[in-house]
């Protein structure tokens, strides 16, 4: 039976205040591949964050898709198995001996979302804003963004699972996080179907380029498979939101990963081992208290 247990350590940083400075490189790496595991075996694992969560949840997609159960073995850290559980995790798996935690006002379950994404976005910036104490005029824009995000990954993706969200607040520290993923081409071959970017040579290239305004929505005179254009300034308008100082953006696809923030040229890194074939954005938000500590390592 193939079983894939998760590292006993995979974020690094506490569960109360968000902080983290190493990614789950072995979810990461997994969801990336697409390789769907018989069991997933969480015994030894202490937190999980949203985009964790988001990943974990697409491989239990990914099996039905593909006809069969995941076995999810639940944390023995109870208050880890009872975050799961409020998240609505074990229902895209076949798990036994979990019961239905009350739902806090810090927590989003996680939700696969699909074509039309509906009021998606409304509902997670609703649910989350409130504990970050958003400026007045942010939500809407937040809003906006985060659809188009989410827009852009059931459109241009061509994802099999459509695409992953999960977010959480930590009031503690004035930081709200929110996940979006999708198991698609990467952003790199989407771009590289449009003539103006089709010489873009590298997954670090296709993530810069793609955090700019209009770089990918749809090409002028044409129509997304959905049969509409779309604008594809999501992307741009939280990475001017975050280096103003205000969050940190995170965005994974491909051999690539690239964070930007204030006061900083954006932070780049290579992913070690298989490529990761799809797209994951993680945005998060500081309100009320400074931005943790520089770093040059995967901020997620």
């Amino acid at each position: 039976m193939a079983t894939f247990k998760v590292s006993s350590l995979p974020d690094v940083g506490g569960f109360a205040d968000g902080n983290g400075a190493a990614l789950a490189w072995d979810i990461l790496k997994r969801t990336g591949s697409h390789s769907v595991p018989e069991v997933i075996d969480l015994t030894e694992c202490p937190h999980l964050k949203p985009y964790a969560v988001a990943c974990l949840c697409s491989l239990g997609a990914k099996g039905r898709l593909e006809g069969r159960e995941v076995d999810l073995v639940m944390p023995s850290d109870n208050a880890c198995r009872d975050h799961l559980c409020r998240l609505m995790v074990p229902v895209w798996f076949r798990c036994g001996g979990y019961s239905e935690e009350t739902l806090r006002d810090t927590n989003l379950p996680v939700e696969q979302v699909n074509w039309p994404p509906g009021q998606a976005a409304t509902r997670i910036i609703d649910m989350l804003a409130p504990q970050a104490a958003l400026a007045p005029g942010v939500s809407p824009r937040m809003k906006e963004s985060l659809d188009e995000i989410i827009v852009n990954a059931l459109t241009h993706a061509e994802s099999p699972i459509d695409c992953f969200v999960a977010g959480q607040s930590y009031p503690k520290t004035g930081k709200v996080e929110v996940a979006v993923l999708d198991l698609g081409q990467t952003i790199r071959v989407h771009l590289s179907k449009n003539p103006l970017h089709s010489r873009v040579r590298s997954d670090e290239e296709a993530i810069l380029l793609a955090v700019q305004d209009g770089v990918t929505g749809t090409p002028p005179g044409q129509q997304n498979r959905r049969g509409f254009a779309n604008s594809g300034a999501g992307l741009a308008f939280v990475r001017e939101f975050c280096e103003g100082g205000s969050g940190e953006l995170t965005v994974l696809s491909g051999d690539s990963w690239v964070t930007f923030r204030q006061g900083l040229a954006p932070v780049k890194g290579k992913i070690f081992g298989p490529r990761f074939q799809g797209c994951l954005v993680n945005v998060r938000f500081f309100t009320g208290y400074p931005l943790p500590k520089a770093s040059t390592e995967p901020i997620l």
